[in-house]
């Protein structure tokens, strides 16, 4: 008996408990602040419009939208910070960039601003903010005309001082002067006769230089390997001249691929296959042929520069 008595007591003293902390702990309350830095400014200064809210879980503010003006003044930003947690609740702030062009005494205008429930969307709150109002004074001496807008600063342009515009000016002078002798100069000069060895057809150049390399004494090991050399760099000069052709630049592969697709008379080719792979013995392997081959090779590069020659065109009397 006593043992029930003690457990009937513990539960009504724990239910009177309970029922002191629900009554003593209420739940946070939703707040709201609103303020401005400052109730005086000269025109186009800054100022911030700051909100303040706390708000328990469950709870959310709606922030109204903006164009470009609140009331008199122009919204030049507007930032909305994360929420930061806080005991048994939430605090969010607001703040509202703004600017005027006029003078005098303007009015922030009152904000309205609605708490909403998450869970019951009926129940709404709503707040508004203070009406603040800014003593807006001009930036100019007394006496002079306020402006209406005030444009940003721009950078003072540098004057050019008129010592350095005349030295520009003289050395300009200078420079066409001079451009104006040299071509009265140039065009006072006698013409530049023109090289007579570029009017002869490649081939009469190519039989030229060969009668003049036939005419000389080759008798020891370095004349008769010049020979070759001078002989090679004739056919190739004419090659050259001829079809249009790097052949001075090119290996005796690349001449040859170069020939085969030339429009030449057949079997033209092997000959002058025959003569390159013969000279590039004596150029690349050092080979010194017997005397009476080199009358051979000779013989050889004048055919195949006759056979692929192109006489030039002749003037003719019309009749």
């Amino acid at each position: 008996m006593l043992r029930e008595a003690l457990l009937k007591t513990a539960r009504i003293i724990l239910i009177i408990v309970f029922l002191v902390v629900g009554i003593i702990a209420e739940p946070i309350s939703v707040t709201f602040e609103s303020s401005v830095d400052t109730t005086i400014a000269t025109i186009g200064d800054r100022i911030h419009l700051n909100v303040l809210t706390q708000y328990p879980a469950g709870i959310r503010f709606e922030y109204p939208e903006f164009g470009e003006k609140l009331g008199d003044w122009e919204l030049l930003d507007q930032k909305l910070s994360e929420p930061k947690k806080i005991k048994d609740g939430f605090q969010q702030g607001w703040s509202l960039e703004l600017t005027v062009f006029d003078t005098g005494k303007v009015i922030v205008p009152v904000i309205e601003l609605r708490a909403v429930n998450n869970a019951d969307s009926s129940a709404t709150l709503f707040f508004q903010t203070d009406e603040f109002v800014v003593d807006v004074i001009s930036v100019l001496p007394p006496g002079t005309t306020e402006p209406k807008d005030i444009k940003p600063p721009f950078a003072i342009r540098k004057i050019v001082p008129w010592m350095i515009i005349i030295f520009g000016l003289l050395i300009v002078a200078i420079l066409v002067g001079w451009w104006i002798y040299y071509r009265r100069w140039k065009r006072q000069q006698p013409t530049v006769p023109l090289d007579e060895h570029y009017l002869e057809a490649p081939h009469v150049t190519a039989f030229r230089k060969l009668d003049e390399l036939k005419s000389l004494p080759h008798k020891t090991e370095d004349e008769i390997r010049q020979y070759y050399f001078q002989l090679s760099e004739i056919v190739r000069e004419y090659l050259e001249r001829r079809f249009f052709i790097k052949a001075l630049e090119m290996t005796t592969r690349e001449i040859m691929e170069s020939v085969y697709e030339l429009d030449i008379e057949t079997g033209v080719d092997a000959e002058y296959k025959t003569l390159f792979d013969g000279l590039d013995l004596v150029k690349f392997a050092k080979m010194i042929p017997a005397a009476e081959e080199m009358i051979t090779y000779w013989d050889l590069a004048y055919s195949c520069i006759d056979k692929t020659k192109r006489e030039p065109f002749l003037n003719r009397r019309s009749s």
